[in-house]
């Protein structure tokens, strides 16, 4: 026969096993206002499929044509806008060299060197006096100061 100490644990985990298997009961499960808000924060995309008078759409009933697309003169302002960014990087990297770069941080790093160096150089005079001794401690609270 199996002992209590041995039964007690395989009850808990009998217990358990199912409830772990709900998601509902972890703290940490999404609220289902949270996807409402996103839904209802989500840009509305024109449809061309047909729906009800409810809204709902009707199946089977198939768009007759397709949702409107950008006009040809739109895709080119974008297509040159967007080449006209690349060309700006692109002149922008080869301005700003990869050797005149490392040359400029050469210079920092040597500067903050030098900087570094010199607070080391100079050594803080203490204007503090000592901390007491332990003894001298000691000596104060026998005397009840």
């Amino acid at each position: 026969m199996m002992t209590l100490s041995v039964l007690r644990p395989l009850a808990v985990i009998a217990v358990l096993l199912p409830a772990a298997a709900c998601q509902s009961i972890f703290p940490d499960e999404e609220d289902p206002s949270l996807a409402a808000l996103r839904s209802a924060a989500a840009a509305s995309v024109a449809s061309s499929q047909q729906v009800d008078k409810d809204g709902f759409p009707l199946l089977g009933a198939y768009p007759g044509t397709a949702a409107q697309q950008l006009t040809d003169a739109e895709v080119r302002a974008q297509q040159a806008r967007l080449n006209a960014q690349a060309s700006q990087r692109t002149s922008a990297a080869t301005s700003s060299s990869y050797s005149s770069e490392i040359a400029r941080l050469e210079g920092v790093r040597q500067k903050q060197a030098v900087d570094v160096d010199a607070a080391l150089a100079a050594k803080p005079t203490p204007n503090a006096p000592a901390p007491p001794s332990p003894e001298e401690v000691l000596r104060q609270i026998e005397a009840g100061q």
